[in-house]
């Protein structure tokens, strides 16, 4: 049995798929997600990006997003949405100002890319 065609989830797009995106829209999401993740990258100081490049941190982070999947804030909100990268609350210098462990996963929590950059913009 074939499942029921369905509207390719790229807005505006009317191409009918089975699942997902059409053939032309399949890879838009992983090139904005790639982008989205190189303008974090571009503002990180050297030490940050030492930091968030460890074997350490990829290791704790992704433990991390397995134990909570799901975008913290997006749940909050009522919004099942996934998660894209674990994010200090609060932020990693203040944690280290304070002498705590920024490996914690108690200062831990998931976030979708959107929230992320949100979060950034509040903090300008």
């Amino acid at each position: 049995m074939q499942r029921a065609l369905r509207i390719c989830r790229q807005v505006g797009c009317t191409e009918l798929v089975i699942s997902g995106y059409c053939a032309k829209h399949a890879r838009v999401p992983l090139e904005n997600k790639r982008k989205s993740f190189e303008a974090l990258d571009a503002r990180k100081t050297t030490e940050s990006q030492d930091f968030y490049s460890s074997a350490r941190w990829t290791k704790i982070s992704r433990l991390h997003r397995q134990y909570e999947p799901l975008c913290r804030r997006c749940k909050e909100r009522g919004i099942v949405k996934a998660g894209d990268l674990a994010h200090h609350n609060p932020p990693r210098e203040e944690l280290l100002a304070a002498g705590l462990n920024p490996f914690d996963d108690q200062y831990l929590e998931t976030l979708c890319l959107e929230c992320h950059q949100e979060d950034l913009r509040k903090k300008k």
